[in-house]
């Protein structure tokens, strides 16, 4: 094998940022509205259009209401809000004051929410109304100021675009959430500038040019769609957003909104298989999906179904995009086959002792680059843990190389990932070992063909006692988004240890004399585990 064979392909560079995004978010937007003003920038699903020069407009409008209430630099401005043109309104005026995004999850509960306030701090609050009413404690005891911004986009906003601002290009304007993987989430403080790099990198990745219109169903506290807006700013491109995700009606979305190129992650694929068939499958303009880990078995029935490639992506929320498959990239459905290393980025293996593996071979892969994120927000800890020395961000994502080509095998960490949202098994476990009837919990993945995994609690009972399936799932929707509540409820006498006292969830997972209760009963095609 020559050396070239060995290394890995990469995706090419982008072409160069306008000089106006230089100063940051505000200029990407000036320039777009002075360009092509009147081009769809941001099209949603029972919401409105608007074009680049209307962004503009609205944006400035919003950033005035925001100083108003007190938003300056370096404030922190949580956003718990649904899927409409006014939350990417927000995030962009924010950006213009160099003030800083706090994306929550609309059906956070209190202790969820009260996790993030001291690390993050936010000083504002822009929400759905449920959302300030049940968190109205905890928002009055961290002096938080609820800013309401209705009036501040009005449906006929005018055309001016907003005024490109001083150099924000290295303030922070997300504090992203991880995973969770192996514990309470951790926060992530993002610059206008990695998010601009980024985007780029995704303009490249998609071949964006002003013909395209891409579309998410993502909500908008995730990050990749934040990613792919700004990448459509770039490049001309119209950013069509749903309300949310429905496999019964997204490919009609597809057909009937002329989109060109789309987004998946997570379950939505298999969803989509398992959706009725429809005209839409292949009555469309669309030419590529991408999407975050695509089921093997599924890969080519996804192509021959919807008529457009299917092509992988990979990466995190620490180190952004990574590895990807651009529409010119061969591959063969199925083989898994991740693409190559997106401008900017390197990546290195390592195996179970740390050591460099040389050639091919099985390990972790670690990330280095102008994409990955400096460390986590006041968490010296997590960032000692999860980054080496020099700078590299350890994945925990074991992959297979070959010949220069990487292949995903397992994930390290402790997640159960439904339907998309990753939830950390350990913070499920903390509530359950509240409820006064349990000694101790384990949380494992149970394997489900839509969604991708569902969450199952293993609960040691305190002796003598016997709690119900049910009210142990009640009391974990009290402190958790109904998403981490578990479907599947098993009860044992006295869990499996390792030596050091840990919970030997391998042991679980090759039980089969366990009783499951499955509290949403009616799906006989699950089972535990497929891995």
């Amino acid at each position: 094998m020559t050396e070239q064979e060995t290394l890995p392909a990469r995706v090419p560079a982008a072409p160069e940022l306008p000089p106006a995004a230089e100063s940051g978010f505000a200029g990407l937007l000036a320039w777009a509205a002075r360009t092509r003003p009147g081009a769809p920038a941001l099209e949603v699903e029972g919401d409105e259009t608007l074009t680049r020069a209307e962004l503009a407009a609205r944006v400035g409008a919003l950033t005035g209401t925001l100083a108003d209430a007190g938003v300056t630099e370096g404030a922190v401005v949580g956003m718990a809000l649904d899927n409409r043109a006014r939350s990417y309104v927000l995030i962009l005026a924010a950006a213009a004051l160099g003030a800083t995004i706090l994306p929550l999850n609309p059906g956070f509960q209190p202790a969820e929410f009260e996790a993030l306030a001291e690390p993050a701090r936010p000083s504002h609050l822009v929400a759905l109304p449920h959302f300030a009413d049940v968190h109205a404690a905890l928002l009055a005891e961290h002096g938080v100021r609820i800013v309401d911004i209705e009036g501040a986009v009005p449906a006929a906003a005018g055309t001016a675009p907003a005024a490109e601002s001083t150099p924000m290009r290295e303030h922070p304007v997300w504090y992203g959430l991880t995973s969770g993987s192996t514990g309470l989430p951790k926060i992530i403080s993002k610059t206008q500038g990695k998010w601009l790099d980024a985007a780029s990198v995704l303009r490249s990745v998609l071949a964006l040019d002003p013909r395209d219109r891409l579309l998410s169903a993502q909500p908008c506290y995730y990050g990749d769609p934040l990613m792919l807006f700004l990448a459509c700013l770039q490049s001309g491109a119209c950013f069509v957003l749903l309300s949310r995700f429905r496999s019964q009606t997204f490919m009609r979305n597809v057909a009937d909104r002329a989109v060109t190129k789309f987004w998946t992650i997570g379950s939505m694929p298999a969803m989509l298989l398992n959706a009725p068939p429809g005209p839409s499958d292949r009555d469309h303009r669309a030419v590529a999906a991408w999407s975050i880990g695509i089921p093997r078995a599924l890969h080519r029935p996804l192509e021959e179904r919807f008529g457009l490639r299917w092509l992988e992506v990979y990466g995190s929320a620490e180190a952004n995009v990574v590895l990807a498959q651009t529409p010119d990239s061969p591959s063969t459905p199925g083989e898994g086959w991740l693409g190559g290393i997106v401008p900017g980025q390197e990546i290195r293996m390592v195996d179970e002792r740390g050591a460099e593996l040389q050639g091919d071979g099985t390990g972790q892969l670690l990330v280095r680059g102008r994409l990955v994120i400096d460390g986590y927000l006041r968490n010296p800890e997590a960032t000692a843990a999860a980054f080496t020395s020099d700078g590299w961000y350890r994945s925990g994502d074991i992959m297979e190389r070959r010949g220069g080509r990487f292949r995903f095998v397992r994930r390290e960490k402790e997640i159960v990932r439904r339907a998309g949202e990753n939830i950390s098994t350990e913070e499920v476990e903390r509530v359950l070992r509240t409820h006064p009837l349990v000694q101790d919990a384990a949380v494992l993945p149970y394997a489900d063909p839509i969604r991708g995994e569902e969450v199952w609690a293993v609960v040691e009972p305190v002796p003598g006692t016997r709690p119900e399936a049910g009210a142990l799932a009640e009391h974990a929707g009290r402190h958790l988004a109904r998403h981490k509540v578990p479907r599947f409820v098993s009860l044992i006498d006295a869990l499996p240890r390792t030596p050091s006292e840990r919970v030997a969830k391998r042991l679980l997972r090759d039980r089969d004399d366990l009783e499951t209760i499955d509290l949403r009963p009616g799906d006989a095609r699950i089972r535990k585990d497929t891995q």
